[in-house]
């Protein structure tokens, strides 16, 4: 219940934007430099839930290499996914250069930990660059760490994802209520009325950025966006480099890379399913550890890695692992852009471009729109 001081912090303003991540930074930025009288509300503190807790790695494609997307998806729609992940790199790094935020040059390797995904890898790289893409494969264990084979993808980067949100959010000079959680968001008039953690906003849009915790905010997310755990071992700064390169293996499941500080990060996830066969979330979290402790101790079993710090994550995943741009049904004035998968760096500013391209223009988000999963999102 409210108490009664709570009841009469009531603010208006023209949007509200729910999560602080790079999505709501980025959505927040450009609205406030358009004159739009734009709020954040966070519910932890900025940048902290899956931005802050990734590994800061911007790879290019998703999650499963580019012959499996080919056979998912069409060779045509694979190749448009593939080079808007290129394409939300560029922003990026746009972006870094332009609030001084230091962005590593490193490339990055897809490792192979068994033949069949050797087989793959040298697939993909065949098609990669019969569609135009950069990509080299190696047939060898070029880390000499128990790898059968490698994909060179040579322009992706690393970045301190959380140090580029809050530059992001600093400059645009949008006010941020970190501890400022949402219950509820109920229409009123023309309006919508945003319930949140010691305070009512009412105001004329809302943008939801809450990537896996969409489904806690509307059930019209709950057999479209599902909530996965990711898992990150962080080990003590090492005496000397170990990779110069971030590194992902198994199909994407597993990533590993190492900071300037030269503290390794080894993080792991697993894709969910959606819908009602969805596992319960305390197994699939046994499954991460167990999954992560392994490829530790197989591929990097001269690193201490019990007792590393360790913290976990929440991402949200579609069906089609792709993110869903659109608004509410049952309440058009709410936009949003979740379901950002494994690989949410390079999506960020894309999805965010088309969510602003939506709520300025009703621009179609195309290969994003959420009318694709059923076509029950209004545009």
């Amino acid at each position: 219940m409210w108490t009664s001081q709570e009841r009469k912090r009531v603010d208006t303003c023209d949007v509200v934007i729910v999560g602080a991540g790079l999505v709501g930074a980025a959505v927040a930025a450009h609205l406030a430099q358009n004159g739009i009288g734009t709020a954040v509300l966070e519910a932890r503190s900025v940048a902290g839930g899956a931005t802050g807790r990734s590994a800061g790695m911007v790879l290019t494609g998703l999650p499963g290499h580019y012959n499996w997307a080919a056979s998912a998806y069409g060779r045509q729609k694979a190749q448009e996914i593939w080079a808007l992940t290129i394409e939300g790199r560029e922003r990026l790094v746009e972006m870094a250069n332009r609030l001084n935020v230091p962005v590593q040059h490193t490339g990055s390797l897809a490792l192979a930990v068994e033949e069949t995904e050797a087989d793959a890898l040298r697939e993909s790289a065949v098609l990669l660059q019969e569609d135009g893409f950069e990509a080299r494969f190696n047939p060898r264990d070029i880390l000499d760490r128990g790898f059968c084979a490698a994909l060179r993808q040579p322009d992706d980067v690393t970045v301190d994802a959380a140090e580029l949100t809050r530059a992001l959010l600093d400059s645009s000079g949008v006010t941020v209520h970190e501890g400022t959680e949402v219950y509820d968001l109920e229409p009123e008039g023309d309006n919508v009325r945003v319930w949140a953690q010691g305070r009512t906003v009412l105001c004329n849009a809302v943008v939801l950025a809450v990537n896996g915790y969409a489904p806690l905010l509307d059930s019209y997310f709950a057999d479209k966006v599902a909530p996965t755990r990711s898992l990150v071992f962080a080990t003590d700064p090492l005496d000397g480099m170990v990779l110069d390169v971030p590194c992902s293996a198994d199909y994407g499941y597993e990533t590993c890379r190492q900071l300037p500080g030269r503290r390794l990060l080894l993080s792991s996830w697993r894709r969910p399913r959606t819908g009602g066969g969805q596992e319960p979330e305390a197994d699939l979290d046994d499954v991460v550890q167990l999954g992560l402790a392994r490829f530790a101790e197989r591929h990097f079993p001269d690193i201490k890695v019990a007792g590393a710090e360790r913290w976990s994550g929440v991402m949200g995943f579609t069906d089609d692992g792709l993110p869903l741009v659109g608004t509410l049904p049952h309440l058009p004035q709410v936009y949003f852009a979740v379901g950002l998968g494994g690989r949410g760096l390079p999506w960020a500013f894309v999805a965010a471009e088309r969510l602003i391209a939506l709520m300025w223009r009703d621009a179609d988000p195309g290969i994003l729109s959420a009318q694709r999963l059923g076509g029950t999102a209004a545009l």
